[in-house]
């Protein structure tokens, strides 16, 4: 059969890649296309034509309804046509979805691989015989939603193929760049997380990892055949609560990393607080650690405990000082609105931010997740409003929701929002990251020197504003308190002129990288001069740059990893037809798929890396 895969691709979507190479090696075959905003919905309806069948990777819940109107829209072009759901959110909703949603056949739980492929093998006989395979949601007896036999857990996920990763070759600051998965599922519990909420669903473990020589057998191959210098691992731990195994482990790495003769690379990863310990740190980075994803979270021990996340406020301060003492950029997120959230617990964590003010940081409300801990807890408790779609909560603190009321407007475009400051500043501390860590020379210093002066006072401004809102909204008993408006107005004209400020100076560092990046990509790709100082990853640059005449893949600057904080919805109203910053880039295609009818740039740039907290989704039409 010809599946066409629908998802995002705003920084690779390893997922897809994984289910494609999956059918390819079973004799299938798989196209990925992007819809990482409605603007891709022309094209997928035209590539879908040639398709058997469509899964879409409904995995991010805010942007289910645009991928259940694109749902609605292949069924309307080709009714015949099986649409399969999958991902995140489909799987936790399946029922719901099913029942309410009929452009949906099928959904696939958990993870897809083994249960996709087995579904291809039915051939025309898909959506008939679609029940006989484990691991299924389906419609039943007089429509009604039913399940087959759950499938448990793919212990050994050395035995998956490697992911596809035809389409053009991504770039972060001109370093070829590649995301990778070294492991799957997560040790954690937290009452919040899809993630963890997606695992308990399956049985069997519930936390696998690749062999280290597995993975690196992966790096080389990337490495020596396609240049890439920069590996993202999107691993949930790539650490675990245990120093012995992270020492041994990490040992595994190096040792193979070396053996493969893989030099001067870069590696981004995630890792809770409290499984950070100096050695690994040091491992890591004589491994190449340029930057660290770190699940904080709160500053508060209440906050923390508000969300289910069981660790505390002296794991995030050794983690972040460890950090600092080793020159390790870790970005990190305040959830300072939960549930359970007080006055005195906000401040906790703009204090927290306060004394670790130099990482790349976002705020955000903790969110209910359709089947979470989290959203049947508030159920429970009388707390929730909204349906499966989008949900909210009351908090339990009255001045709490004061500062939600006035801050989610105040603060958009700065905290929150299509196009806020602090996700493009993530995005740019990957880069410099990249930067500092690839590239030598006076003017690289300078740049990196005058980023991190100003992510700095950003950081610091902005914990000062949103500390003066908390107060003033503590202080008070009614929104229009004479006191609390006079304090917003105060608040407001300085934010936005300082917002303007920060906006201005996100184009200048931008220009500078591009006076950076561009000659060497130039002198790479397109034949040009060469540059004054050429970095150490040039000739992997050129590497890469030859798949394009070897027609092994374009090649695509990429905006950059972010675990970005987006727009708050509180009221029913069109959610964003883009995902921020996703204008930037130009989708990829595939090479041999003959239906493009024009190519795109000859690279994709990433912005940088940045791990993105859904925006809230409160409320959704049905």
């Amino acid at each position: 059969m010809r599946f066409l895969l629908v998802g995002p691709d705003l920084e690779s979507n390893l997922s897809l890649g994984y289910l494609a190479s999956s059918l390819t090696r079973a004799g299938h075959a798989a196209e990925i296309v992007a819809f990482s905003s409605t603007a891709d919905t022309a094209d997928v309806l035209s590539r879908s034509r040639a398709a058997d069948a469509v899964g879409l990777s409904l995995s991010f819940q805010v942007r289910a309804p645009e991928f259940l109107e694109l749902a609605a829209a292949l069924k309307a072009q080709r009714a015949e046509q099986p649409v399969i759901g999958g991902g995140h959110f489909a799987s936790c909703a399946a029922d719901d979805l099913l029942r309410d949603y009929p452009a949906l056949d099928l959904i696939v739980l958990h993870e897809g691989e083994q249960t996709l492929v087995e579904l291809a093998e039915l051939g025309p006989d898909l959506l008939a015989r679609a029940h006989t395979v484990d691991g299924v949601a389906f419609r039943g007896a007089g429509g009604a939603p039913a399940r087959s036999a759950l499938r448990p857990a793919l212990a050994d996920i050395d035995s998956l193929p490697p992911p596809d990763r035809s389409g053009p070759a991504r770039l972060v600051a001109g370093v070829p760049t590649a995301y990778v998965m070294g492991s799957r599922g997560c040790v954690r519990r937290c009452d919040y997380c899809c993630i963890t909420t997606l695992h308990r669903m399956a049985p069997g473990p519930r936390f696998r990892r690749r062999t280290p020589s597995r993975v690196v057998e992966e790096l080389a191959e990337l490495y020596h055949r396609r240049g890439v210098r920069q590996f993202v691992f999107h691993d949930d731990n790539f650490l675990v609560p245990s120093a012995r195994q992270n020492a041994e482990r990490l040992a595994e790495f190096e040792q193979a990393i070396e053996a493969a003769g893989m030099r001067d690379i870069g590696i981004v990863m995630k890792c809770g607080p409290q499984d950070l310990d100096p050695a690994s740190l040091r491992t890591l980075k004589r491994m190449g650690l340029l930057r660290i994803f770190m699940g904080i979270e709160s500053g508060s021990q209440c906050g923390l405990d508000s969300i289910g996340r069981r660790q505390t406020t002296a794991d995030a301060e050794r983690a972040l000082s460890l950090c600092e003492e080793h020159g390790v950029s870790s970005q990190y997120t305040m959830i300072i609105f939960n549930p359970e959230a007080t006055i005195e617990s906000m401040l906790a964590d703009l204090d927290f931010v306060r004394r670790h003010p130099a990482h790349p940081l976002n705020y955000c409300r903790a969110e209910l997740y359709a089947g979470t801990p989290l959203e049947q807890r508030m159920l429970s408790e009388g707390r929730a409003r909204g349906s499966y779609m989008a949900r909210t909560y009351s908090y339990r603190d009255e001045r709490v929701a004061r500062v939600w009321r006035v801050g989610r407007e105040l603060f958009a475009g700065r905290c929150w929002g299509r196009d806020e400051v602090l996700g493009h500043a993530i995005r740019l501390d990957h880069q410099l990251a990249v930067l500092n860590h690839f590239y030598d020379g006076p003017v690289v210093e300078a740049l990196v020197r005058d980023f991190a002066a100003w992510q700095l006072e950003l950081n610091l401004q902005t914990a000062a504003l949103f500390r003066e809102l908390v107060i003033a909204c503590g202080s008070v008993e009614r929104d229009d308190a004479p006191s609390l408006l006079d304090a917003v107005a105060s608040i407001r004209t300085r934010e936005v002129a300082t917002r303007a400020e920060h906006r201005e100076a996100i184009c200048r560092f931008r220009e500078r990288i591009g006076g950076i990046v561009e000659p060497v990509i130039q002198y790479a790709v397109a034949d040009r001069p060469r540059p004054s100082r050429i970095p150490r990853h040039a000739m992997a640059l050129l590497v890469a740059a030859t798949l394009i005449g070897c027609g092994g893949g374009q090649m695509h600057p990429d905006p950059g990893v972010a675990e970005a904080a987006p727009p708050p919805i509180d009221e029913p109203e069109p959610f964003p037809g883009e995902h921020p910053d996703a204008g930037t880039t130009q989708p990829p295609f595939q090479d041999d798929d003959g239906v493009a009818e024009m190519a795109p740039e000859p690279y994709i740039e990433d912005d940088g890396v940045a791990e993105a907290a859904p925006p809230p989704i409160d409320t959704q039409k049905r």
